[in-house]
């Protein structure tokens, strides 16, 4: 991040600033940009100008433009976007846009900024607006730059990504639309008369992409001073339950800590739940929304728009669900007594308070006063047997009473019963508090430290090996021992060991534990995994390996509670399946089923630890592996007549302090994230120096310089012979285009064809392939 300007100390057109925001904002994009030249508020009335340059055009117009407009008191906004024609810029005529963006105007600046940045990574542009806040703060416009335009259905994306940034950082609303405008870095703001430069405050050179920027601003909390609350109910979701807002105000703007949209939708879900479990009729459900917009959102939304959004909810449940069923006198009646509904009701009322079912593991699960446990030896079904046995047993005829005592009616009503809305249960309604850890002592609250009685209405199907305590001694000398005295290296591992602990992956990451034999990375790893207990899995290495065939759903179905997934080994040869780990590690939902059952979605909440003695290859080495990618060192080799065969086992009893050590690095890591040591830094960097190939390619076969450029058919073609020779996979021209782009060579026309700018081939350099 370059520092341009800290604070606004003149009030001249800056051309270089107006260039750069160009390039950001319009650098990939194709069609025409609106420019809007309109008079500042709190001057003479002036006739407003529009026009619409080609986009590579924008930039040498702007420049020339400005300080004429800057004279006649005129401030100039673009849309951040481009249209396919001219003449119009209204939303939907927005065809492309490159950044992601927001208008911080009000309230406490720099901590929206930093909050920003903390959960969302430095913007690429920070920019003086140009006005000043009450409390003489500097307002500001920050952009994420994508790392490739979006058109099509990922216009709706970024506008609903402007719209969740407004909203959870206290921005412009009106940056929801894709259509409206920004001012333009380099030029003046005037209004009331008073000249100040619209200045750029920190640039660079970071690219963002947008489906791990959704995911991040999906986790970003909103930005408030008020406690975190816990919501009991089984359809948790991040904010209010529907009880906890049936009782609040909600006021515009997300004053309260949820928007009226928030709250709203919730509430307006609540009821549509109680119509589909028979408890009220539409018209009933339709009557409390409409009494809770006009008693607890301030100001209330208008009927219209209320029943628009009504209306859309329901079609959506609809379409997942099915048909709505109705209300009538024959429903309420009940079924047939003695009928196999009738048993399957009978059941559901006697166990819905200790039983549930999951369809997608078609498997049943039971609450043992502290954890959900999977039924795995038909419990389930001799309580169907008993219940069965028990209306048999009161039947005055014999034939009656075989048929209901028989295995028929008993599968009959235990299939019945699993779609009973007391007892059916959705993926999502399993382990969905990231911040809670279930332990054989209590529920611990890891942003409180608050020890909570275990609760069936959380849905926690995990539990940690251990309860939290003080003491391990044999845990720091093992600590010692392996990091060489390294207090810095301790401390990172018992913050990363204390992340493990949560559901959250803000941190996108994943470590590789690395090192030679006899080094204690599989103890470390395996004790770590003993602790956790339930919430820790271990997975194949394959999983992770790059291969060319397909890796079946299930092997990611496993993962879906698991808060650590460890692989103990690597082997010589095999590459980083990059693609899938940026998935599990970005926060994107992910795709899977149980065997022989349907797919269903979930966000991963696993952080991932590798340990090996082999460094797999990297194929990319682009700035998101470089981003995720921690190599934990583990360079000390303890002697033979030192190693204790039965250390595993001693550390095991000493499962309490370690986890009370964990707790103490949790706490850290809310406090300052994980950050590794240089130590860590200094590894990866070597790491990512080896397995750089293209940079190495290009070091031998080309130069980069400013205003060289060469066609993208030349440059592969050099740089596939240089793989070939080198015995390594070239990859495909999409990816050699991403490795182009990483270096900051930029995408033109060359003869007509495709080409690179900021690179050529070494003309005195015989390099196979190379052909210029």
């Amino acid at each position: 991040m370059t520092p341009c300007s800290d604070t606004v100390v003149h009030s001249a057109v800056d051309p270089i600033a107006i260039s750069t925001f160009c390039d950001v904002l319009f650098d990939y994009l194709e069609g025409f940009v609106p420019i809007r030249f309109l008079g500042e508020t709190g001057t003479p009335e002036k006739t407003p100008h529009v026009q619409f340059p080609d986009v590579g055009d924008v930039a040498r117009l702007l420049r020339q433009a400005a300080p004429r407009a800057a004279k006649e008191q005129r401030a100039v906004y673009v849309v951040p976007g481009t249209v396919a024609r001219t003449g119009s810029a209204r939303a939907a005529d927005i065809i492309a846009t490159g950044v992601i963006l927001i208008d911080i105007d009000q309230g406490d600046i720099v901590a929206k900024r930093d909050h920003a940045a903390r959960h969302l990574g430095d913007p690429t542009l920070e920019i003086a607006s140009g006005g000043v806040t009450g409390d003489g703060q500097i307002k500001r416009h920050l952009y994420w730059r994508l790392t490739e335009a979006a058109a099509g259905d990922d216009l709706q994306r970024v506008a609903k990504l402007r719209a969740t940034l407004a909203t959870k950082l206290g921005g412009d609303g009106a940056f929801g639309s894709l259509h409206q405008p920004i001012r333009v870095a380099g030029t003046i703001h005037g209004k009331n008369g008073v000249r100040t430069p619209v200045a750029i405050i920190t640039q660079s050179t970071i690219e963002h992409d947008l489906a791990e920027f959704e995911a991040l601003a999906d986790q970003m909390p909103a930005l408030s001073l008020k406690t975190p609350k816990i919501d009991t109910g089984r359809h948790q979701r991040a904010g209010p339950s529907a009880r906890e807002l049936a009782s609040m105000s909600v006021r515009s703007g997300g004053q309260d800590g949820v928007t009226r949209f928030e709250a709203l939708s919730r509430m307006i879900g609540h009821w549509i739940r109680n119509v589909r479990s028979r408890k009220y009729t539409m018209d009933e459900a339709w009557h409390e929304v409409r009494l809770y917009n006009s008693a607890r959102i301030d100001p209330p939304w208008e009927e219209p728009r209320l029943h628009r959004e009504f209306q859309a909810l329901l079609r959506k449940d609809i379409e997942k669900h099915g048909d709505m069923p109705e209300r009538d006198a024959e429903m309420d009646a009940g079924p047939p007594e003695c009928s196999e509904d009738a048993l399957a009701d009978r059941f559901a009322d006697e166990h819905a308070s200790q039983w549930r079912y999951l369809p997608a593991k078609a498997n049943w699960f039971h609450w043992t006063g502290q954890v959900w446990k999977q039924d795995e030896t038909r419990e389930v079904r001799e309580l169907a047997r008993q219940a069965c046995r028990a209306v048999a047993s009161k039947c005055e005829k014999p034939g009656e009473a075989r048929r209901i005592a028989s295995d028929k009616t008993i599968s009959a009503c235990l299939r019945i019963a699993t779609s009973d809305p007391r007892l059916a249960t959705r993926v999502s309604d399993w382990d969905a508090h990231p911040m809670l850890l279930n332990t054989p002592s209590g529920i611990i609250d890891l942003q409180t430290g608050e020890v909570l009685a275990h609760d069936q209405n959380f849905m926690l199907s995990q539990m940690a090996g251990a309860s939290p305590d003080q003491g391990c001694p044999r845990w720091f000398e093992f600590l010692d021992e392996i990091t060489d005295g390294d207090r810095e290296l301790q401390s990172y591992l018992s913050r990363l060991a204390g992340y493990c602990l949560t559901g959250s992956t803000q941190e996108q990451m994943f470590a590789f534990l690395h090192g030679d034999g006899a080094n204690g990375k599989s103890v470390f790893l395996s004790t770590i995994a003993h602790v956790l207990g339930d919430y820790a899995v271990t997975a194949t290495l394959d999983t992770f390996m790059a291969s060319s065939n397909q890796r079946h759903l299930t092997e990611l179905a496993g993962l879906q509670a698991a808060r650590l997934v460890q692989v103990p080994e690597t082997e010589q040869g095999n590459s980083w399946a990059e693609a899938k780990i940026k998935s599990v590690t970005g926060g994107e939902r992910l795709r899977a089923n149980f065997m022989r059952q349907d797919h269903f979605e979930f966000t991963p909440q696993f952080k991932l630890l590798i340990a090996g003695n082999h460094r797999p290859r990297i194929a990319s080495n682009g700035e998101a592996m470089r981003r995720r990618l921690h190599i934990v060192p583990f360079d000390v080799t303890i002697p033979a007549d030192r190693r204790d065969p039965k250390l595993l086992e001693a550390l095991r009893m000493e499962a309490d302090g370690i986890l009370g050590w964990m707790l103490e690095g949790c706490n850290e890591w809310q406090r300052i994230g994980l950050a590794p040591p240089q130590r860590l830094l200094d590894t990866a960097n070597s790491y990512f120096q080896d397995e750089d190939l293209v940079g190495q390619w290009i070091s031998e076969c080309c130069r980069m310089e400013p205003g060289m450029k060469a066609p993208s058919k030349v440059l592969f073609g050099s740089w596939k012979a240089w793989a070939e020779a080198a015995g390594v996979p070239s990859g495909s021209i999409k990816t050699f285009g991403e490795a182009m782009r990483s270096r900051g060579c930029r995408p033109i026309s060359v003869k007509r064809a495709r080409g690179w700018e900021g690179i050529a081939l070494a003309l005195a350099v015989p390099c196979a392939g190379g052909d210029p």
